[in-house]
């Protein structure tokens, strides 16, 4: 083998050790969490690693306030999920 080739082969190889490393937990179900517009009342799954995220800084108790894509009101924490 040439040292093109080689030096191909690395790089293709290289390429496809970063998409296993990237794209390895697709697998995962991703969860959401319903919250629910105090205005309109429309439903907005929310996926938890977000809520996750935004309740990092919060004291106990506190819960992260998102806003209605619709109507830009209040979004609180749905007490039953949706159905699927």
């Amino acid at each position: 083998m040439s040292e093109r080739e080689n030096k191909e082969r690395d790089k293709a190889e290289q390429e496809e050790s970063l998409d296993d490393y990237l794209f390895e937990d697709d697998d995962e179900e991703e969860i959401f969490i319903d919250y629910i517009c105090v205005d309109c009342q429309c439903l907005d799954p929310v996926p938890e690693f977000i809520v996750a995220e935004c309740s990092y800084d919060l004291k106990p108790g506190e819960k992260p306030e998102f806003f209605c894509p619709e109507c830009n009101g209040t979004l609180v924490r749905k007490k039953e999920p949706a159905e699927e």
